[in-house]
């Protein structure tokens, strides 16, 4: 497997990086206010996030609750398919209610975030269709009672010139 080097990111970039996390539709005059920089060098700068695939996109956050989902679940997966494990994800991608999936060590191989109305729609969703995924072989589900804390990534820190000394 191939990893990417890290593109270096200097402090306009981490400017441009925290206001978008802050406010996604914020105007490019705004952040280059933030940035002390010309509208054009966010916009180029922007582009060049973009490229380098740091900034994937934008997209709209939907509030789960909302729109009726008010079960939030944790599903282990342990399947007999390791060597096609995207047989598997591709059948999870399928599921509407499937917002995660991630490969993990340990006993179970991997670990599923599902929404759900309700708790009989959870156990519908987990008879029906999780328990029917490519290569599976059993499931521990755990109901998140709450969520006191939920991010769309990594929180971008703005260092200090002064109090870094890297």
């Amino acid at each position: 497997m191939a990893y990417n080097v890290p593109m270096k990111l200097d402090q306009v970039d981490l400017t441009i990086l925290a206001a978008l996390q802050e406010n996604g539709r914020m105007p490019l005059s705004e952040i280059a206010r933030r940035a002390s920089v010309a509208p054009a060098t966010v916009h180029e700068r922007l582009a060049k996030l973009r490229r380098a695939g740091v900034v994937q996109g934008f997209a709209v956050r939907l509030n789960p609750r909302a729109l009726g989902y008010t079960v939030t679940a944790l599903i282990h997966l342990r399947t007999g398919l390791a060597e096609q494990v995207e047989r598997t994800v591709a059948d999870l991608r399928a599921i509407p209610e499937v917002e995660e999936v991630h490969v993990v060590t340990g006993e179970y191989d991997l670990a599923v975030k599902v929404r759900a109305r309700d708790t009989a729609h959870l156990q519908d969703l987990l008879v029906s269709r999780i328990h029917r995924v490519a290569g599976f072989i059993r499931s521990a589900t755990e109901v998140c009672l709450t969520t006191p804390l939920e991010r769309t990534g990594p929180v971008v820190v703005i260092r200090s010139e002064r109090n870094d000394p890297a």
